[in-house]
């Protein structure tokens, strides 16, 4: 295992697939408490480098975990995200939309640096086969790949997925940072080399890349405390699907057996004064029905 604190650049830049594997939980994150937050913190950062003062200042992110695949000849590296693929995911359509953003602006150099931390080029990447650098293998997949790929300007109301909640972040940084950049704001060419700066070289993030034989589990649950809690049916899905894929299980046949993934299951309900994802619940009635306790 090694430990490394990472800049977006050195996280993103090389050819790379870094693989959300299909029994994470889906994409959450939302307006209010994440998206908001998020743009809130690389704006004032971004703010910072503007002045003399301010020139080096930077965010940190958190940790994300990473574990090597078994390399497969002719292709580029890929890693599964063991933690952190919400703030991965975001980060990668926050860059999207602001590269989106810069062309729209006539930033084009700029917003080819940030394209090329997104999308892998085409050099390295067999014909028909997806350029993105992140990879998404559950039910995010369609929405993530379809907005990731559109053509500038994004439409995003005309996308097949216009109301997945992939697609309103991306709209939503889009519209952020094309306000932030607007010609009715002094200085916009400024701004947009700030920008770039903070989305390259001004995040933080500690890295932990293990190994194909090490085990993810035990790190897995301790660091997700940060962001959207994980339920009790999120920790045991993990669980049994790193489990199988141990085992060299078709973990994707599996989870098409998994039927969990429904509105109905993820809901809340009150149980009490509590209040409890459904799917947890029903692990916690059924775990107490077999040990009798």
């Amino acid at each position: 295992m090694e430990t490394h604190v990472r800049t977006p650049q050195d996280v993103f830049m090389q050819p790379q697939h870094l693989v959300v594997p299909p029994f994470q939980r889906p994409y959450v994150w939302e307006e209010e408490e994440q998206w908001a937050p998020l743009w809130q913190d690389v704006r004032r950062v971004a703010e910072l480098r503007r002045g003399h003062a301010g020139g080096d200042a930077r965010h940190f992110l958190g940790a994300i975990v990473v574990q090597a695949q078994e390399p497969i000849l002719g292709d580029v590296q890929a890693s599964s995200i063991i933690d952190g693929q919400q703030r991965l995911t975001t980060l990668q359509v926050l860059m999207d939309a602001a590269a989106a953003a810069l062309e729209a602006a006539g930033e084009d150099a700029l917003a080819g640096q940030l394209g090329r931390l997104t999308h892998n080029e085409h050099i390295y990447v067999p014909a028909g086969e997806t350029r993105l650098k992140l990879r998404h293998s559950n039910k995010d997949r369609d929405a993530f790949d379809e907005v990731m790929n559109a053509d500038v300007p994004v439409a995003h109301s005309e996308l097949q997925h216009s109301h997945a909640r992939l697609v309103r972040a991306h709209e939503y940084f889009t519209d952020a940072v094309t306000e932030w950049l607007s010609p009715a704001t002094d200085g916009a060419a400024e701004r947009a080399q700030a920008l770039t700066g903070v989305l390259t070289r001004g995040l933080q993030l500690v890295a932990i890349n293990l190994t194909v034989s090490e085990n993810s589990q035990e790190i897995f649950e301790t660091l997700n405390a940060r962001g959207t809690p994980l339920t009790a049916a999120d920790l045991i899905r993990n669980f049994v699907f790193q489990r199988l894929a141990a085992e060299g299980a078709d973990t994707r046949s599996h989870l098409d057996d998994w039927p969990f993934e429904t509105d109905f299951w993820e809901q809340e309900i009150s149980v009490g004064r509590y209040s409890a994802q459904r799917s947890s619940l029903f692990f916690n009635q059924w775990l107490i029905a077999r040990v009798g306790e």
